[in-house]
């Protein structure tokens, strides 16, 4: 009896509980719909019917018959004629010179100076200067100060070259460092070198020999105990210069 009375009681708790189950899905679903369905509304409430297109009809029409002429291009400028010459104006006519009175006193004559007397001419010979003797450079016993350097600069492979005043301070360095061997007058040799920008001397050699051993090298020794040379003019655009110095 007990048994069957705890299974009606079970079985009746079972059911309800199903049906309370039942009833809350069922107001979820009601729920959702009706939210669904105001939300469906409010946008077809809030949709406004679109305006018809409207055309318009265009016709093109000639600008010929409406009157309407094609503005003719404006005619081009004259060019400007050149300017005429102004005419040079007249010169001013010569003044009449002036001549000079009859009447007035001619003022007193000068003194004319006293002539020379004549000298008896000279003989050809004597009015002829006596040509000067020619300077004999260096000298038979040698020069150990170094001051008998007959030296000239016989050319350059440059022709621009035109820096008197470097030639100059080249000479006298050289000069300074010369001595000439006890050969003799008449002796000279031809010393070929370079000179490099920074003042550098390179490629000595003798170009053209004395046929004299020691002196061809101290003209040799002469040219590089000088090296460095000062370096070369600003204005030289060429990054070294050739010199072929005769040494006498």
């Amino acid at each position: 009896m007990s048994a069957s009375v705890s299974n009606v009681l079970e079985r009746r708790t079972r059911e309800a509980a199903n049906g309370a189950f039942r009833r809350a899905l069922m107001v979820a679903a009601g729920l959702h719909l009706a939210l669904a369905g105001g939300v469906w509304i409010a946008g077809r409430l809030e949709q406004r019917p679109s305006r018809p297109v409207e055309y318009v009809a265009v016709q093109i029409v000639p600008a010929a018959r409406l009157g309407v002429t094609t503005p003719r291009p404006a005619p081009p400028r004259p060019e400007p004629k050149p300017e005429s010459p102004k005419p040079a104006p007249p010169e001013p006519a010569a003044k009449a010179p002036v001549l000079p009175d009859p009447k007035a006193r001619k003022p007193a004559e000068a003194r004319k100076p006293a002539e020379p007397r004549a000298q008896p001419p000279q003989s050809a010979a004597s009015a002829v200067p006596a040509a000067a003797a020619p300077e004999v450079q260096g000298s038979p016993t040698g020069s150990p100060a170094g001051l008998a350097l007959g030296a000239a600069v016989a050319g350059f492979d440059n022709p621009n070259f035109t820096y008197g005043y470097y030639v100059d301070q080249m000479l006298s360095l050289i000069s300074a460092n010369w001595v000439r061997p006890p050969v003799g007058s008449g002796v000279e040799t031809t010393v070929y070198f370079r000179i490099q920008r920074d003042g550098r001397v390179t490629e000595v050699r003798i170009s053209h020999s004395s046929g004299i051993n020691s002196f061809d090298l101290a003209a040799l020794r002469a040219v590089q105990a000088s090296s460095p040379l000062p370096p070369l003019p600003r204005g030289f655009r060429d990054g070294s210069l050739g010199v072929n110095l005769i040494v006498r």
